[in-house]
């Protein structure tokens, strides 16, 4: 499988620091069509550090940022950016019904009228974005691929709701894994068979 390394970011949008790394972390984009890479690029006068080594697209295409060694501002605290490699999967993540129109919108406020929505309350909200079968192959791809490259465990947390003490852990977790004002990943996520094909040799 490829990576697609059409989409680096400038040396603005990351730190050129390389740690140790223990922790694959997924979460989500929060958008589609690739946007946030645009906000990415733009905000802070395209000085913005709050990115993300990896996304991989609703059609599985694997990109790469940034060299995963290095580390960005992703999360506010500096000793789990410094241990974890991020990777987004594009997904819009929670949507409100829009009234009794046939369509959704989204937390951005995009109106989504695909029929790709699953309904099931959570952490406050009541209809996700599905997740696509191809980009979950893909991220099993990219897992594998950076756990032996850096020596990272294949110790999966089968589930995304809260877990305590995960200063120590090694391995493949969620960002809503870490607090409960995270959304992703969603409901919407193949648990199972993510589980089931990363313990696979």
């Amino acid at each position: 499988m490829i990576i697609d390394k059409s989409l680096i970011l400038e040396k603005d949008n990351y730190l050129n620091i390389e740690n140790v790394k223990k922790q694959i972390i997924i979460g989500n984009t929060l958008n589609h069509d690739m946007k946030h890479i645009i906000g990415w690029l733009h905000r802070n006068n395209g000085k913005y550090k709050k990115t993300a080594p990896y996304s991989i697209s609703k059609g599985g295409v694997i990109y790469e940022h940034f060299n995963p060694s290095y580390q960005s501002s992703y999360f506010d605290d500096d000793n789990l950016n410094n241990k974890s490699i991020v990777i987004l999967l594009e997904n819009d993540g929670w949507l409100i019904k829009n009234g009794e129109e046939n369509n959704f919108i989204s937390w951005l406020g995009y109106i989504y009228n695909k029929k790709d929505v699953i309904d099931k309350k959570w952490r406050g909200n009541n209809h996700w974005v599905k997740y696509n079968k191809k980009q979950i192959d893909s991220l099993i791809f990219l897992v594998k691929k950076l756990c032996e490259e850096f020596t990272i465990p294949l110790n999966v947390i089968t589930h995304n709701t809260k877990v305590d003490d995960l200063d120590n852990y090694t391995g493949i977790m969620y960002k809503s894994n870490l607090n409960t004002s995270y959304t992703d990943v969603t409901p919407a996520f193949y648990f199972d068979y993510f589980t089931n094909n990363i313990n696979l040799k």
